[in-house]
């Protein structure tokens, strides 16, 4: 499969939100608080609808999936999936770490994805079978074998959160170092870059995932379910890691 247009696109794409964001970032801004209590800027919703403008030039018949605008169904066996800020309450805060997840899925399948991030200057991508680069260089994840002394990322956003401590109790007298930056697509870069070793989300959705996990696989990590299965996107709940620590991370969730 030729996928040279839609990197071109992606690359395109990414560079285009990185300004959008950078124009907002720092200043005040018009903020809306969604449903589940999670907060959406002005910056999101303008980054939004460019994303999907260009997308829909180059590829008009393709479905997008987008976290501003739902989904944009037109029976394509190809489908966008984008964040156009992960991160958005780092961003509301000055708090460099946020950035645009944006997939191309095949058959709901991650065959292509890209993250960005406009103030670190952070760009990685990552074609199915073709590994996973940074700012064109290619990343590997970490070889550690064990948890112990090991980095360990966790989501812990608003829902589920007695669930969430739970796990984390599990923790308390384990030489393990627990992180939350507060980016979704921030700690699967660490990930795949072999900067941390496994990440814990019992939260998520599609957009926050899609471009991320295929950057990890493609780095030599390992993506599944809870119970260590293959991994759908549309689940909310995964066991990240280098591959090495992923059985041994998999028993404190049981």
């Amino acid at each position: 499969m030729n996928l040279s247009k839609e990197k071109k696109v992606m690359l395109l794409v990414a560079k285009q939100i990185s300004k959008v964001l950078l124009k907002y970032y720092g200043k005040k801004e018009k903020i809306t608080v969604k449903p589940n209590r999670s907060l959406v800027a002005t910056a999101d919703l303008e980054a939004n609808k460019a994303i999907i403008k260009t997308i829909n030039k180059y590829f008009p018949n393709h479905s997008i999936l987008s976290e501003e605008s739902g989904f944009e169904n037109k029976n394509s066996d190809y489908k966008w999936v984008i964040d156009p800020i992960d991160g958005t309450h780092n961003f509301l805060r000055g708090i460099p770490i946020f950035g645009t997840s944006i997939a191309l899925e095949y058959k709901n399948e991650s065959i292509l994805g890209v993250i960005s991030f406009p103030v670190l200057c952070i760009t990685a991508i990552a074609e199915k079978g073709k590994g996973s680069f940074m700012n064109g260089k290619r990343i590997k994840v970490s070889n550690k074998k064990t948890l112990d002394h090991s980095f360990v990322l966790f989501e812990f956003s608003y829902a589920d959160r007695i669930k969430k401590v739970s796990f984390l109790k599990k923790l308390v007298n384990k030489t393990i170092d627990v992180r939350n930056f507060g980016s979704a697509i921030y700690n699967l870069l660490l990930i795949a870059r072999g900067k941390c070793d496994g990440y814990v989300v019992l939260t998520t959705n599609e957009w926050d995932i899609a471009a991320g996990f295929l950057i990890v696989e493609e780095a030599g990590g390992k993506v599944t379910d809870l119970k260590g299965r293959k991994w759908k996107p549309n689940q909310h709940q995964f066991v990240i890691s280098n591959n090495k620590v992923h059985k041994e991370l998999l028993k404190y969730l049981k």
